[in-house]
C-alpha cells in the first residue's frame, strides 16, 4: 500500500501515536485509490478516531477541488459512458464534450449557489444554538375498487399500467404548497457499526475533532430509537411500534402529531440536524423540542449529510437502503467491528417462512378471490389461483413435517435442497414462479390484499397464537413473495430447508428457511457501487477469511492490508493458560465432558481462589446462556457461589436487552463501593455474561470494570444447528477454490466470538488486565496461534500447577499497584 508521510491529519491532539499516523495514511490512500480496505486496529489505539480524521481529511481535500478538476472528472465519467461509432469524425466526439462540459459547469454553479444558500441557514442555526440553545416551538373511506388490481396481461408487461403507491408522508402533503428547493447531495462517508451504543462513541470521538463546527452529520435509527410518540414508545416490540406508527398516520381522528403536513417543518428540521454533530439520544431530543418526528426528520435530512452513521444492517440489507434514499456511487463506506460481516449478511439475507403466515396469506387471498371473482381482468384470476395452489403446496408440507416432528423422540434432520429440487418436491414445477413474481410485484397484490383485509373485508381472520405477532401492517403475501424471490436466486450460494423444532418445543413452529451460503454477491453490489470501502475492526483475524468469503470478486492489488500492535505495553497483560483447577482437577470443557458435575464444582473452586488475589471487577465469559445458568445453579447448589460472593458481589448477565445498563450500572457502584461499606471483606464484583451475549461486544470494561476476565471453555457453535452443518457441506465442497475447510471456519466461529469477549478488557494505552483462559485447549499451537495480535505479542503463560497461577496473577497485580 502505498502512503504519504507528509499528509498531515487534523488530530485532535497535539501528536498522534505512530501507530495512528500510519493507520490514517493508510485509510486515506485506500479511499483515494478507491480501494477495499481490512484494517486491523486493537482497541484502545484509537481506532475510531483514526477513521474519523482519515476519511473526513479525504472528503475536505477533495471539496477543495476546483471546479475545473470537478468538471473534467465528471464529464470523462459520462463520456466514458457513451458508445461512439467508430466512424465517427473527431469533431462530433469533441462536440459532445463540449455539450458535456457546458451541462456539467452549470449542474455545479446550480450546486453550489444552493449549498452557499444552506450554509447561511446553517449558520445561523449554530449561532442561535450557541447563544441560547434550542427551545421548543410553539379522508374518505377507500371503495371497493380500491383494492382491485388493475387488467393484467403477462404477454405485454412493460406497458402494463403501475401503481404509483405515494408514502404515507407524502400522501398528507397538501396540493399548491411551494416547492422548496430539491435537498443537495452531498458526497457521503456512510459510518456503520453493529449496535447503536457504538455509533454513539463513534459520534463522541467525531465532537473531539475540529470537523465538528462544520461538517454536516446525521446518525441513522429505527424507530424504537426515535420515535417520540408515547402511544408507540410504550409498545414492547419494534413491529408493534412500526403497526402504530402506521396507525396513528393513518387515524384521521387521532393523527401523529409529530408529522408535519407540509415539507417545510421538516427541511427546517433537517437544517438544525444538520447544523450540530448529535447522536440518536440528542436528536430524538431535538424532535420534542421542535416537535416533529425525529424519524422521518433524519431521512429527510439524508441527502444534505456528509457523514451519516447508522447500523451495519441498515447498509447490507439492499431494500433498507432503497428505502432510505441511500445513494453508494461515489461514497465511501466504512464498517467497523466489521469481524462479524460475514455471518450479518448470511443472516440478514436467510429467509423465514413460518406455517401460520403461509396459512393468514392463503385465508386473505382466498377471501379476495372470492369477493373479486367476477370483477377482475386479463390474467389476474389465473395467477391468483397458480399463487393459491403454491400456498396449498407449501402448507401441506409444513403440516406433514409438523406431524414428523411430533411423532419423533428427536429433532427431526430434512435435508436443504436446491430452489428447483425444493419445486419439484412442492408438486409445482409446472407454474413459472418467473412470471409469478413478476406479477406480484408489478400488480402490488399483496398491499391490494393487505388493503382489503384491513378494512374488514375479508372476515375473520385466522386466530393467532398468544406467543406469535404477525405485523398487520406487514401483508402476508409479502413475506410470501419475498420467499418466492429466493426461490428465483438460481446461484449455487442458497438452499432451502424445512426446519422442525425440538419435539420439547411448543407450539411446534416448523419452517421454511432460505440459506444464503455465501455473501460474496450481496457484497460486491456495495463495493461495486462505492467509490472506497474500509472493513476495520478490533481483531480481524484470519483476515484469509475475509478474502476467501467476502473479496473473491476484488483483484488482490485493490485489497489493502493493515494491522497494527496495541499501545498497551506487555507488561499490562497477563494472559495465562489454565489447565488444571485448584484441586488439581483437569479443566476440559468439551461439549461431552462440560456437564461434569466434579468439574464445574472444580472451576467454582478455581475462580473464587483467583477472586482472592485479583482486585476489583471480574468478568467471566461462559459458552451459553444454558450453560451459564446450568453451573450458577450447581454453585448455589454447592455453596460454592455464597463463598464467592464472601469474595466478589456477583451479578448475571440480563436475558433481556433492557436491563443491561441497570445491572452494570449496579455492578459498576459494588466495583467502587462495596468493599468500603463491608469492612474490606469483599474486593469489588464479578459479572457473569455469555460470549455472543449483549455484554461481549461493544461495551467497555475499561479499568476497574475488567481487572481480570475468565473464559470458560471455548465457544463453539452448535454442530446440531441444521444451518450451520449445510454451511460447513458447502464450505467444503468450495475448499479447493477458496483454500478454507468446515474445520477451520467451524474453528474461525468460535475465535471470533471468544477474541471479541477477551477484548473488553483493555481499553486505553493506561489500562492493564489478567485472562484466565480455563481449559486445558487453550495449550494447543493452533488455538493460540487464533489469539489476538496483542495477546500473542504480550505471550500467554503456561504454568505447571494453580499455586502457580495465582503467584503470577498475585505478582502482576501487586507490580500494578506499586506503579500505580
Amino acid at each position: 500500500m502505498t502512503t504519504n508521510p507528509l499528509l498531515h491529519f487534523p488530530f485532535p491532539y497535539a501528536t498522534p501515536w505512530p501507530i495512528q499516523q500510519s493507520l490514517m495514511e493508510s485509510v486515506y490512500s485506500t479511499i483515494d485509490q478507491g480501494h477495499v480496505g481490512v484494517f486491523e486496529s486493537p482497541t484502545g489505539t484509537g481506532k475510531s478516531l483514526s477513521l474519523i480524521s482519515a476519511s473526513l481529511k479525504w472528503l475536505s481535500d477533495e471539496a477543495a477541488k476546483s471546479i475545473a478538476d470537478t468538471v473534467a472528472t465528471r464529464t470523462n465519467d459520462r463520456l466514458s459512458t457513451i458508445v461512439f461509432d467508430p466512424a465517427d469524425p473527431d469533431w462530433v466526439r469533441d462536440a459532445e464534450r463540449k455539450k458535456i462540459e457546458r451541462e456539467v459547469r452549470n449542474e455545479i454553479e446550480d450546486e453550489l449557489a444552493a449549498r452557499k444558500k444552506r450554509e447561511e441557514r446553517l449558520a445561523k442555526i449554530r449561532r442561535q444554538e450557541r447563544e441560547i440553545g434550542f427551545k421548543r416551538h410553539a379522508a374518505l373511506e377507500p371503495d371497493d375498487e380500491d383494492f382491485l388490481v388493475e387488467e393484467y396481461d403477462s404477454d405485454n408487461e412493460d406497458v402494463f399500467k403501475k401503481s404509483l403507491l405515494r408514502s404515507d408522508l407524502d400522501s398528507d402533503t397538501e396540493e399548491g404548497q411551494e416547492d422548496d428547493e430539491e435537498p443537495f447531495q452531498e458526497l457521503k462517508i456512510f459510518y456503520c457499526s453493529r449496535t447503536h451504543s457504538q455509533l454513539s462513541q463513534f459520534i463522541s470521538e467525531l465532537k473531539k475533532t475540529e470537523y465538528v463546527e462544520t461538517v454536516k452529520s446525521l446518525s441513522l435509527g429505527s424507530r424504537k430509537n426515535l420515535c417520540i410518540n408515547d402511544q408507540v414508545t410504550r409498545l414492547s416490540s419494534a413491529p408493534r411500534m412500526n403497526d402504530k406508527c402506521v396507525d396513528l398516520q393513518k387515524d384521521k381522528a387521532n393523527k401523529c402529531p409529530y408529522l408535519p403536513k407540509e415539507k417545510r417543518p421538516l427541511r427546517d428540521f433537517s437544517d438544525t440536524i444538520n447544523a450540530t454533530v448529535r447522536d440518536i439520544e440528542e436528536l430524538a431530543e431535538l424532535g420534542k423540542a421542535k416537535g416533529v418526528c425525529p424519524y422521518y426528520g433524519t431521512r429527510a435530512a439524508l441527502p444534505s449529510s456528509q457523514i451519516v452513521t447508522l447500523p451495519y444492517n441498515m447498509m447490507l440489507q439492499k431494500s433498507t437502503r432503497e428505502s432510505l434514499g441511500i445513494k453508494l456511487k461515489g461514497n465511501i463506506v466504512i464498517f467497523d467491528e466489521a469481524h462479524n460481516i460475514i455471518d450479518t449478511i448470511t443472516s440478514i439475507y436467510s429467509i423465514t417462512l413460518e406455517l401460520h403466515q403461509i396459512q393468514r396469506a392463503h385465508f386473505q387471498l382466498q377471501s379476495y378471490l372470492t369477493k373479486y371473482l367476477n370483477r377482475l381482468k386479463g390474467k389476474n384470476v389465473v395467477y391468483i389461483k397458480q399463487i393459491l395452489i403454491l400456498l396449498t403446496a407449501m402448507q401441506q408440507q409444513l403440516t406433514d413435517a409438523n406431524t414428523l416432528a411430533s411423532k419423533s423422540k428427536e429433532q427431526p434432520q430434512l435435508p436443504f435442497k436446491t430452489s428447483s429440487d425444493f419445486v419439484n418436491d412442492l408438486g409445482v414445477d409446472h407454474i413459472n414462479l418467473f412470471k409469478v413474481n413478476t406479477y406480484l410485484e408489478t400488480s402490488k397484490l399483496a398491499l391490494k390484499v393487505q388493503g382489503f383485509t384491513e378494512k374488514g373485508k375479508a372476515g375473520e381472520v385466522i386466530t393467532e397464537t398468544t406467543d406469535t405477532f404477525t405485523p398487520k401492517h406487514i401483508p402476508s403475501l409479502q413475506q410470501v413473495q419475498t420467499f418466492i424471490q429466493s426461490l428465483l436466486n438460481t446461484s449455487l450460494n442458497g438452499r432451502i430447508g424445512t426446519i422442525t423444532p425440538s419435539p420439547t418445543t411448543l407450539p411446534l413452529q416448523t419452517h421454511f428457511k432460505y440459506l444464503l451460503l455465501s455473501p460474496t454477491d450481496v457484497f460486491q453490489e456495495i463495493v461495486s457501487s462505492s467509490r472506497a470501502v474500509i472493513l476495520a475492526g478490533g481483531t480481524m483475524e484470519p483476515v484469509s477469511e475475509f478474502k476467501a468469503q467476502l473479496l473473491d470478486f476484488v483483484d488482490n492489488e485493490k485489497v489493502d492490508y493493515f494491522s497494527c500492535g496495541h499501545i498497551v505495553p506487555a507488561s499490562s497483560i497477563l494472559t495465562v493458560s489454565v489447565g488444571v483447577g485448584s484441586g488439581g482437577g483437569e479443566l476440559d470443557f468439551r461439549y461431552e465432558n462440560r456437564m461434569n458435575e466434579k468439574m464445574i464444582i472444580e472451576l467454582g473452586n478455581t475462580i473464587t481462589a483467583l477472586c482472592t488475589v485479583c482486585p476489583a471487577g471480574a468478568v467471566c465469559f461462559f459458552v451459553s446462556y444454558s450453560y451459564m445458568d446450568h453451573v450458577l445453579a450447581k454453585w448455589k447448589a454447592s455453596g460454592i457461589l455464597s463463598r464467592l460472593e464472601g469474595k466478589k458481589k456477583a451479578f448475571v448477565e440480563p436475558k433481556n436487552a433492557r436491563g443491561v445498563e441497570a445491572c452494570l450500572s449496579e455492578y459498576s457502584a459494588a466495583i467502587t463501593g462495596d468493599g468500603a461499606k463491608d469492612g474490606g471483606k469483599r474486593n469489588g464484583a464479578i459479572l457473569f455474561c455469555v460470549v455472543g451475549g449483549k455484554m461481549s461486544e461493544g461495551i467497555n470494561f475499561s479499568d476497574d470494570m475488567a481487572r481480570s476476565v475468565f473464559m470458560v471453555g471455548l465457544p463453539y457453535p452448535s454442530k446440531t444447528s441444521p444451518e450451520l452443518a449445510e454451511k460447513m457441506r458447502y464450505i467444503d465442497s468450495r475448499a479447493s477454490a477458496s483454500g478454507i475447510t468446515s474445520s477451520e471456519y467451524y474453528e474461525n466461529l468460535c475465535m471470533r466470538a471468544l477474541n471479541q469477549s477477551i477484548g473488553r478488557a483493555i481499553r486505553h494505552k493506561n489500562d492493564y488486565a489478567a485472562i484466565f483462559l480455563l481449559d486445558k485447549r487453550f495449550k494447543g499451537a493452533r488455538i493460540r496461534e487464533k489469539l489476538p495480535g496483542w495477546i500473542k505479542s504480550a505471550g500467554v503463560v503456561d504454568v505447571p500447577t494453580f499455586g502457580a497461577v495465582v503467584g503470577k496473577a498475585g505478582q502482576f497485580f501487586r507490580a500494578k499497584k506499586e506503579v500505580k
